[in-house]
């Protein structure tokens, strides 16, 4: 074999040696490094962080805490606690632990079903989240429409939003997509609340209202320690003044 085809040879032992190591790491959810967050982000805000559930699987926190390219690293994180009137995201506990070992401030939420009692899921919401020791306030994630009129969706999330102050001494933030805050919250009674909204295209005109602080602006983000996407996020300078539960 001629000088060029052991070049070759090695640079192609080099791709399988690398690929093989990766794929060990994946297994063994222990370490998932990348080179970057994988997509454009909007320049304007200076505050970045994410969203995590179990769908993320484990999290090595330390590597997402230390991650930072051009100046850019993660700041605070919202993590699932519940859904519904009694399901416990399985990996909420561990999720908050690594988030207070790496300093990132967090903050919890729930996935709302407009289906089921509100105030039973305020009741379970509040229960789970007087264990943790969060530091921003809780998020009701609203995201399912049904077969429910615009009285029944605001009145709900209304209900829900009441409750879970009452409990925690907390008023939680309202998370929704762009079109749903449009069509169901913008101009109707909850209106002034504090929102943290989803656009995946490029751009988010709803966060030109004073009260929408938070800006999803991708669900396909890669961050050091996490396999696979995860969303990001990106927020307003009063974020921290608006919606931190501590000095």
């Amino acid at each position: 074999m001629n000088l060029k085809g052991k070049l070759i040879a090695f640079f192609i032992l080099t791709i399988i040696i690398l690929f093989t190591w990766l794929m060990i790491q994946n297994k063994s959810g222990k370490s998932y490094i990348y080179a970057d967050f994988g997509v454009n982000i909007p320049e304007e805000y200076q505050l970045l962080g994410l969203d995590v559930s179990h769908y993320q699987g484990d999290i090595n926190w330390p590597q997402v805490d230390s991650m930072k390219i051009e100046g850019d690293s993660l700041e605070f994180v919202f993590i699932k606690c519940t859904e519904g009137t009694s399901k416990q995201d399985k990996k909420c506990k561990e999720n908050v632990e690594g988030a207070e070992e790496s300093d990132l401030e967090f903050g919890l939420y729930h996935f709302f079903h407009f289906d089921l009692s509100a105030t039973k899921q305020a009741a379970f919401f509040s229960e789970e989240i007087a264990g943790y020791d969060f530091t921003l306030k809780p998020v009701i994630d609203v995201e399912l429409r049904g077969n429910f009129s615009k009285e029944k969706l605001t009145d709900s999330v209304y209900v829900f939003l009441n409750l879970v102050e009452k409990n925690t001494s907390v008023r939680p933030i309202i998370y929704t997509n762009e079109n749903f805050y449009l069509d169901y919250f913008k101009d109707s009674y909850l209106k002034n609340e504090l929102y943290w909204i989803a656009n995946y295209n490029g751009e988010c005109e709803s966060m030109q209202n004073e009260n929408v602080i938070i800006w999803q602006f991708s669900e396909s983000g890669t961050v050091n320690g996490i396999s696979g996407k995860v969303d990001l996020n990106v927020a307003k300078p009063e974020f921290r003044d608006l919606i931190k539960t501590k000095p």
